[in-house]
């Protein structure tokens, strides 16, 4: 400690040397504050990222490089240390904490301001690569790279447009408010010149297989003002000088561009403030951009899509807002933009809901559910996952020939008891005994549980069934997708399931009432099992007639709910809402379903879903292999001797989280599934 320190506090900002200072000024005295300097020597070009309470300062690259003296660490270092005794205050710590590697800019942000608890060891993660709140009335960043303006002589603050980017709050602009406070934003001008946009350096790698970023998710939480031009874009991708059309574009109360684009519900309304997401994979199949405006499922995307297509996959940057053939513009004000790696899951894109003034959240919780339909657009639509669709639209769709036919309505409307948040959008399932009536449901759940079926899944009905009509009525037909079988889950004289020892329980599954049912498959398991909920209350474990792969248990593809082959048990019934989850939800998760409300079926509950990862240890003692594993939860060790086989098969002789083998003579790979 015999020369100057290396990183300084200074005039509310810290850092050290020439261009190291620069920051918001936030970190201020008389004040606790959570300080983070995330050093990479080794990237290209070497940084340190700065964050004071959850705001990013700077990237620092002035004076870094590899095994910098000032920089890099040697095996220890010295804090709170000046050899050169000039520069010290009296300082108040209540925890430091160091890591190996640079945190990302997301977990930075996410680490927020300091408690008293300390600093988190555990930071929740998010692929969040930029996002951008406007806080300080400039183009600055709140996770990565600053936004630049695309032409700054004309659009930028001391540029020659006569009707410029502007910041200021929803209320300085005339806006109402968004939930949570008058909100930063900026004000997007609706000039028709390509010299508008926001160029966004995303840094996301390329991925999905392709040599541009085709995987990814962007997310706006914006308003689109009242009057201008019929179509306004949102993102250029394919000229980077910003020459051709744009990308993405606001349209009628929709949003995409091009013949087949604009598939939506039309809630993407001028005049209010809505979060917008667009989640791309062009390396699927087929390739999609799933689209959602506050919550609510607009399409799946699927015209003109592709890996590396022009105006789909990034570059290494893209303009927001930008519009090369300066015809499709419209004055927007945009309060929060995110973009992520990776494409979001429906239920993630669901969860995200409608704008506050905090912004769009960094951190999204996961849901096992991959289909859900609550019927508040009067169709088949999905709210997660894939549309259902009428077994036989030709006699039961909307123009199909059946006297009797699927309809929607209210509670009220169908003269049915109200749920608790009231008078809510059904379904009406007619109770003809005709096998063409059902909905194919396409679940999007991979085989799993080690066969080649869906052998783990739960299916939450909110249900009433009619007082009068057969003495028992089918939910559900998994063995004949052509529904010439006889269906495979039933409701029956007040309980349900399906054969013999199928149809044990309490008894409250009663007509004329609305009811919660859960049936939550498990048949990898040992015995396999059906466990069956009613209302949050235990039916039964259903083991009779179960097993791997079998075939009025385990889901092909699709299946048809409320179908009937044999057309003998059916029953009028009406659903406010249906959902299905990849794995058995436990116990105590159906139990915290509880009773219907009236709402969507939660997707989160408080019991965790997926459990923390645990630690996979492998040690090898001669001719043995000792695995095992941390306990977070129950797990299943499998394993396989070939990446490109079909199935995992389950080890045997686990016990304790821990299980010796003989070490196999070629190669082998384990899992852990939960």
């Amino acid at each position: 400690n015999t020369t100057d320190g290396d990183l300084f506090w200074q005039g509310n900002n810290f850092g050290q040397g020439g261009n190291g200072y620069n920051g918001r000024g936030t970190f201020t005295a008389g004040a606790w504050h959570r300080v983070i300097a995330a050093y990479d020597e080794a990237a290209n070009p070497p940084v340190v990222t700065k964050y004071v309470d959850g705001v990013k300062q700077d990237d620092w690259t002035a004076n870094q490089g590899l095994d910098a003296d000032r920089r890099a660490l040697k095996p220890t270092a010295i804090l709170f240390g000046d050899g050169d005794q000039d520069e010290r205050r009296e300082m108040f710590v209540n925890s430091i904490q160091i890591r190996s590697g640079k945190l990302s800019d997301a977990e930075c942000f996410v680490l927020g301001s300091p408690t008293a608890a300390g600093i988190p060891r555990v930071i929740p993660q998010s692929n969040v690569t930029g996002q951008w709140d406007f806080e300080f009335g400039d183009l600055g960043a709140s996770i990565g790279s600053n936004l630049a303006y695309f032409d700054p002589a004309f659009d930028g603050t001391d540029g020659t447009a006569d009707d410029k980017t502007a910041f200021g709050t929803a209320s300085s602009f005339g806006l109402p408010a968004l939930p949570g406070g008058d909100a930063a934003v900026l004000r997007v001008p609706g000039t028709l010149d390509r010299r508008i946009g926001y160029v966004m350096t995303h840094r996301i790698a390329p991925n999905g297989g392709g040599s541009r970023v085709n995987q990814y998710t962007l997310i706006f939480d914006v308003y689109v003002a009242t009057s201008g031009a019929g179509a306004a874009s949102l993102l250029q991708v394919d000229s980077l000088n910003n020459t051709t059309d744009g990308d993405l574009f606001w349209q009628g109360n929709n949003f995409g561009q091009g013949g087949g684009g604009y598939n939506g519900r039309g809630t993407f309304t001028a005049g209010a403030w809505h979060r917008v997401a667009a989640a791309y994979d062009e390396a699927a199949n087929p390739p999609v951009v799933v689209k959602y405006v506050d919550g609510i499922k607009q399409d799946d995307w699927t015209a003109n899509q592709g890996l590396d297509a022009d105006r789909r996959a990034l570059k290494p940057t893209a303009i927001l807002f930008g519009d090369g053939d300066q015809d499709e513009r419209r004055e927007m004000f945009v309060s929060s933009v995110q973009i992520r790696s990776g494409r979001l899951s429906d239920s993630e894109l669901y969860l995200l809901g409608t704008p506050t003034a905090a912004g769009i959240p960094v951190v999204v919780p996961t849901s096992t559910v991959t289909g859900q339909w609550d019927f508040e657009f009067g169709d088949l639509g999905a709210s997660i996952g894939s549309s259902l669709a009428y077994f036989d639209p030709a006699f039961d769709g909307p123009a199909g020939t059946a006297d009797d036919k699927t309809a929607f309505g209210t509670a009220s409307s169908f003269g049915l008891p109200a749920l608790p948040a009231g008078d809510v959008k059904v379904l009406r399932v007619p109770g003809t005994l005709d096998r063409r009536i059902g909905y194919v449901m396409t679940h999007r759940i991979a085989p799993n549980g080690g066969g080649t079926r869906v052998n783990q899944f739960t299916l939450v009905f909110d249900i009433l069934v009619a007082t009068g009509g057969p003495g028992a009525a089918s939910l559900l037909q998994v063995d004949s997708l052509n529904n010439t079988t006889d269906g495979d889950l039933f409701w029956q004289g007040n309980n349900f399931g399906q054969g013999g020892g199928g149809y044990n329980g309490t008894g409250a599954f009663t007509p004329g009432e609305w009811h919660r049912v859960v049936a939550a498959y498990d048949e990898a398991a040992n015995p396999p099992v059906v466990t069956k909920f009613v209302d949050g209350i235990k039916q039964d474990d259903w083991t009779a007639n179960q097993g791997l792969d079998a075939d009025r248990r385990a889901l092909k593809p699709t299946a048809i709910l409320f179908g009937d082959g044999d057309q003998d048990e059916r029953r009028e019934m009406w659903l406010k809402g249906i959902q299905i989850r990849a794995g058995k939800l436990s116990d105590a998760q159906m139990t915290a379903l509880g009773t219907p409300t009236g709402g969507p079926i939660p997707l989160v509950l408080a019991a965790a879903e997926p459990p923390a990862r645990p630690t996979l240890q492998i040690v090898r003692n001669g001719g043995s292999l000792t695995i095992s594993w941390s306990a977070t939860a129950t797990f299943v060790l499998e394993s396989k001797s070939a990446l490109s086989d079909a199935t995992w098969t389950p080890v045997a002789g686990v016990a304790n989280n821990s299980v010796t083998i003989t070490a196999p003579a070629g190669a082998a790979f384990y899992r852990l599934r939960f």
